[in-house]
């Protein structure tokens, strides 16, 4: 991705999240917010809601250290390991923060299908996880296409970035967050992964840096 991109995403992604933060802290979302929520609570039968509290486990902040310490210890982990690890902590720091700030209460009890506490804005699981699953994806994506496996690469990015979106997804259909929790989740991702990965690019190490293959974002 060159700078021109990446500025270019960066400003849409903080435009969208910045909405998204107004009209959640002036109450402008509650009315589409409650409509999806009864919308996918319709879809709610016993199969569905055992698939996506699995789904929703992976987001859980347990799971994400467990998964971050994991894949530092391996051998990639200057390269790939550590800088995901980062990444997904800086915005673990910043979603917390976030919350405390905004302090918007969650949905109703009623609607829980699991336990939950703190507050709603921005969802912690979708920021997270998709910090984790994205930057794993880009950087694994670009091993495999550098050992010329393009095939693989791409598999893994759509399977990556389709289960980082379950996992937001999850949070709405089992009654802990809004629509506008998990979308304001995935914008600050989506801003935390264009800043980390311009420092990725110029101010890691070369030496544990996975380069970017020529036919690759």
């Amino acid at each position: 991705m060159e700078r021109l991109e990446f500025r270019i995403f960066f400003i849409i992604f903080t435009a969208l999240f910045l909405l998204d933060l107004f009209l959640v802290a002036a109450g402008r979302t509650q009315a589409f917010d409650m409509a999806v929520r009864d919308g996918i609570v319709g879809l709610r039968e016993e199969a569905l809601s055992t698939v996506f509290g699995a789904i929703t486990f992976f987001g859980n902040p347990a799971t994400m250290i467990a998964l971050c310490v994991f894949i530092v210890i391996l051998p990639s982990r200057m390269k790939i390991g550590l800088p995901v690890a980062l990444m997904t902590a800086v915005g673990w720091l910043a979603h917390t923060l976030l919350k405390v700030i905004v302090a918007r209460p969650r949905p109703d009890v009623e609607y829980w299908l699991v336990n939950e506490s703190g507050y709603s804005f921005p969802s912690g699981h979708a920021n997270a996880s998709m910090i984790f699953l994205v930057a794993l994806l880009i950087l694994v994506g670009r091993v495999l296409i550098l050992n010329y496996n393009k095939f693989a690469a791409v598999l893994l990015r759509i399977v990556f970035f389709v289960f980082a979106t379950l996992i937001g997804l999850s949070r709405i259909y089992l009654g802990v967050h809004y629509f506008s929790d998990v979308f304001g989740g995935w914008m600050l991702a989506g801003m935390i992964l264009i800043l980390s990965f311009a420092f990725y690019e110029n101010l890691w190490p070369s030496k544990w840096r996975v380069p970017r293959p020529v036919t690759s974002a």
